[in-house]
Parts: structure tokens; sequence; C-alpha cells
């Protein structure tokens, strides 16, 4: 499944609008349909788990015994589990709760026609674990399930509709009273958003959603894409990547303090939490000449004081893989998911 850069930006605004995709979005989504398929064959240092479609984003679930990952294409399956041990995977089987959760109230979802984006996943009682995904498909918004992994199902227990006009990115679970902070991408209403990010405007920010109070915007968290997001341990701290800015900033949730940033030589995706406490930031190399061209990509590791950057990785791109978005630990063995391609990677970690 091939996919232009232009074209799958542009679905993110489209998406926001039902769906009223343009001509060039409905040749291209053709186009990815009559695709032949790539060779699953490992490739350098790199080997494949084929079939999994669009997957943006990805987590760990109990302790890495599974991972959870989205499918960023429009009527696909919502989310996939895959076992990171066997090297296989499957699409979750998807259903209406019977009982909404009382904090999430809003009407149910088409399941079947489910744009998963950004996730984040909060462990629960009795092998259930609550995934939260960022939806673009009839509504802009945070779709909640409760994930029975052992039965490879999940449940949809409610959902938070995004203010108006906000499409989302990535968001991330505070660690006391289930509140959430979700990152503003672009205006939907903007019909040249994407140009105004890679032009490195600002027009991002992160909001701050608590149970009963909705939205509001934390203070100093204003950048160019607001993309991947992450909460300190303690709650304290949120790091964000401004996509367009080539940046990581570091900001207090209350917004009384100092930000401060460090740059990145490429454009930051999504960020992750490694198992020794250090960040996986991983993106693209991205500039206005290249939107409709396959891109190399880096993930780096970020220590969360100091904000100093070591490499991890850098790939060029490839015909099976390119365009890199989020990067996760299981073990010693690192998966990479993007928003474009049938399928993951995965290689020993250097």
């Amino acid at each position: 499944m091939r996919r232009s850069f232009r074209s799958a930006a542009a679905d993110l605004v489209l998406l926001a609008t039902s769906m009223a995709l343009t001509p060039c979005v409905a040749t291209a989504q053709k186009a990815d349909t009559a695709a032949p398929p790539t060779s699953c064959a490992p490739k350098g240092d790199l080997n494949f788990l084929c079939g999994v479609i669009n997957a943006e984003d990805m987590l760990p679930v109990e302790g890495g015994r599974w991972i959870v990952a989205g499918s960023l294409k429009p009527n696909s399956v919502g989310l996939y589990l895959i076992d990171p041990k066997a090297k296989t995977f499957k699409p979750l089987a998807l259903s209406v709760a019977a009982r909404q959760d009382p904090d999430f109230q809003c009407a149910a979802p088409d399941l079947k026609t489910l744009s998963s984006h950004g996730l984040e996943v909060v462990p629960g009682r009795g092998g259930i674990t609550t995934v939260y995904a960022i939806n673009h498909v009839g509504r802009e918004s945070v779709e909640v399930f409760h994930l029975n992994a052992a039965k490879g199902s999940a449940e949809w227990v409610g959902c938070v509709v995004m203010p108006e006009g906000v499409s989302p990115n990535s968001l991330a679970v505070l660690p006391k009273d289930g509140s959430f902070v979700v990152t503003k991408f672009l205006d939907t209403h903007d019909k040249e958003a994407f140009q105004h990010i890679m032009a490195g405007q600002v027009n991002g920010v992160v909001y701050l959603w608590k149970p009963g109070k909705g939205y509001r915007e934390v203070p100093g968290t204003q950048a160019s894409g607001d993309n991947g997001i992450l909460v300190s341990k303690d709650g304290q701290w949120i790091y964000v990547n401004a996509w367009g800015g080539h940046e990581i900033y570091r900001v207090p949730l209350s917004g009384h303090g100092e930000r401060t940033s460090v740059k990145v030589d490429f454009c930051p995706d999504n960020l992750r939490w490694a198992p020794d406490g250090t960040i996986l930031a991983t993106g693209q190399y991205v500039n206005g000449q290249t939107l409709d061209t396959t891109h190399a990509w880096s993930a780096v590791r970020l220590d969360p004081t100091t904000l100093q950057v070591t490499p991890v990785v850098k790939e060029k791109a490839l015909p099976q893989f390119a365009d890199a978005t989020t990067a996760v630990q299981v073990g010693k063995t690192l998966w990479f998911g993007t928003f474009r391609g049938d399928r993951v990677a995965y290689r020993a970690l250097p």
C-alpha cells in the first residue's frame, strides 16, 4: 500500500470534513488498491510483518507480551494486535460495550470505518487494558476501548469529541485522575494547513482534557504541527514533537515554568518511552520539495532530563518500508510503524 506523503497528509484534513475526497486523493487510494504486493523478505537490517496496513502508531501491552497498533487507513480494521514473539498479527474483533463509561459519553461510532491514528494504553485489572485511539472518520475524536488481548477483542466504551476545527494527532493519559493531553496538529478549516506546517508556522497547541470539565489549552505548547506527546511519570511535564519545527520540547503541564527544547535534523513524529526510561523519537526527512516521494527516517533516544539526543537508527527510504512514524522497544527488538504501506518493520536493538 503506497501513498504519497502529500496525499496522506491531506487525508487528515479531508477525513475531518466527512471524507470529502479530492480527485487526486481518490486516485491515490485507487492506485493503492491496484499496487502489486512487495516482497516480505528482510531488507538490510529490517525485517517485516506484512499485512498490517498504515500502522501510524503502536504501543506494547502487558509488558510487551503484545503490541496494539492502529490503522490510519479509513474503512480498515481499526486496531491490530501483534504478537512480537511469534511475529504474527490479527485484527482485533471490535464491539460496542453494553454499558458506556460515564466519563466518555457520546454516540457509538461505526466500528467498520475507524481511522486509528495516535494511541495510548493504560493497564487495568483482569487482563483488561484501556486503549485510547484518535479517530478521523465521522468525527475528530478520542475513542476509548477496553482491550482483552487474550481474547483478541476490544469493546468500545465511549469517546471524547475534539473542539471544533481541531485535527488531533497524539495523546497521553495523566497518571492520576484519568485526564489526558492531546495535540492539535492542524486546523481543519485551513485548506493550506499542511503547507503552513512545512513553512514552520505556529499553528498547533496541546489541549488538556479533564473528566467533567472538558478541554483547555496548555500554556507554552504553541508550535508548528504539534505531533507526538508524552507525560512524565510524575505527571508534571509534557514532551511534545513540533513536526514542522524539527523540534522536541518539554514544558510544565501547569504552564508555570520554562519551556526547553532541542532541535533534530528530521520531522519528529511520535514519542515513546523506552524500558530504560529514555524516550524514543521517530520521524521523517521531509521538506517542501519532497512531499510526493517516500522519505528516509530516523529514530533517536532522548534523555528526558537533559534533552540530550543520541542516534539509534537511520534508514533510507525503501520500496518495502519508508516514512517511519513510531518506534517501540520490546525486549531487545525495536518495532517501527509508518503512516503508509502494508507492513510494520522490526530489527534488533543496535
